[in-house]
């Protein structure tokens, strides 16, 4: 009777998450064996089949850890930091021109509608002036003419 493996033992013989062999052994119905408790078991067909599996699916992986990228140089990375700033500059100048167009355009609308104000302000006066002179000529049409004293009543009047 053949060996039989679990699930973390070929993951790690792979290099590879215990969740990845799972996945390998549904995706490409990879004939295993289970315990009782429905846990995979691995003969050494099934282990090499995962294997040509893991070959296909990450050819470019390189036995070993992959080295990192070195760190720049520290006068680069100055560089680096400089040109970051310059741009950070020039963005907040980007910034604070597009409010200052924003104001002003909000400044120039806002003239606008007090300009439109004024004038209907304007006309709302004289249409009040001329309803106080007709009501004015009306008032002296229903009161009909004065009647005038003669001058000489006007005389006697004054002197006391």
């Amino acid at each position: 009777m053949a060996t039989l493996v679990k699930t973390k033992t070929v993951a790690e013989v792979l290099r590879v998450a215990p969740k990845t062999v799972q996945t390998w052994v549904r995706k490409y119905q990879i004939p295993v064996q289970t315990n009782d408790r429905g846990h995979y078991l691995y003969d050494h067909k099934a282990i090499d089949r995962l294997q040509s599996v893991k070959s296909t699916q990450m050819p470019e992986e390189n036995e070993g850890f992959v080295e990192r990228e070195t760190k720049p140089p520290y006068g680069e990375a100055e560089k680096r930091m400089d040109d970051i700033l310059r741009r950070l500059d020039h963005l907040e100048q980007m910034i604070e021109q597009k409010a200052d167009e924003v104001v002003s355009f909000q400044l120039l609308k806002h003239r606008q509608e007090l300009d439109e104000v004024q004038s209907s302000l304007a006309v709302m006066d004289d249409n009040l002036k001329h309803l106080q002179n007709d009501k004015v000529e009306s008032q002296r049409k229903l009161e009909g003419p004065k009647k005038e004293r003669g001058k000489l009543a006007n005389m006697f009047l004054f002197s006391s």
